[in-house]
């Protein structure tokens, strides 16, 4: 007899999958899943508490999606990407669970399937913090992460808005820059209530530049002093926000 699962969803694309997986396990090593009628969703806090990760994808994105009990399931990330190969931009991602197993089968020209135990894993409990932000600026994601890999190895980064046109990335030391612009192309939209200039540091934004192959834009907000707020839209249905602190 087969094993009984409370959760079992089937994703058109396990590259969105794991891209997903990969960038939250840059992040943290274990994470809760908690799967509902409202789909699934997980918040992780970095070890250091200087980012902070919210995915979630709502049932629609699912090719099925079928929940008889409301279920956490805490995954060891690290254990877990070391050991999936890569999926093809073809393969669908069948994920099932119940209160001490997951499953993760990955469907392409061949079948592979891994099965873990679920680990125990605490809840993050982040205070809701309203954050009055005076940039927002909405970019094509592409041209944000080649923003960034130009800056590569600088330590920090320094973002810079002083009109509504252009937003700056700079080398917090050095002379390097890049820019995005509404002109250029990059910038969709942008707003700026008050001219603004803060400090992040760039290995944590690098974290999770892979989710910019899997979202077309991507939402930055932030302001004098402020987090920096990166919100990604996936292509296949759902959402990334990426809450980073900024750098003393």
């Amino acid at each position: 007899m087969g094993e009984e699962y409370a959760v079992e969803l089937e994703h058109p694309s396990a590259k969105t999958f794991v891209t997903i997986l990969e960038a939250l396990g840059n992040i943290v090593d274990e994470a809760l899943f908690s799967f509902t009628k409202d789909g699934m969703a997980v918040k992780a806090l970095d070890p250091a508490k200087v980012a902070l990760i919210e995915i979630k994808i709502p049932p629609e994105a699912f090719l099925t999606f079928k929940i008889t009990k409301e279920l956490s399931v805490g995954m060891n990330l690290s254990s877990l990407i070391k050991s999936i190969a890569k999926p093809k931009k073809t393969d669908k991602l069948t994920f099932k669970a119940n209160e001490q197993f997951y499953e993760l089968t990955i469907e392409g020209v061949a079948v592979k399937r891994y099965k873990y135990r679920s680990v125990e894993v605490s809840a993050t409990e982040v205070p809701e913090v309203t954050l009055d932000f005076k940039v927002r600026v909405l970019v094509l994601a592409q041209a944000f992460k080649a923003a960034v890999k130009d800056l590569k190895g600088v330590g920090s980064i320094t973002f810079v808005a002083e009109d509504d046109q252009n937003l700056y990335l700079r080398a917090t030391e050095g002379g390097a820059e890049a820019k995005l612009s509404k002109m250029g192309g990059s910038i969709l939209e942008m707003e700026v209530s008050e001219p603004s200039r803060c400090i992040y540091d760039e290995d944590y934004i690098t974290k999770i530049l892979n989710l910019t192959g899997i979202a077309e834009n991507l939402e930055i907000k932030f302001g004098n002093d402020l987090p920096l707020r990166l919100s990604f839209n996936l292509v296949d249905g759902g959402s990334v926000n990426y809450l980073l602190a900024p750098k003393a």
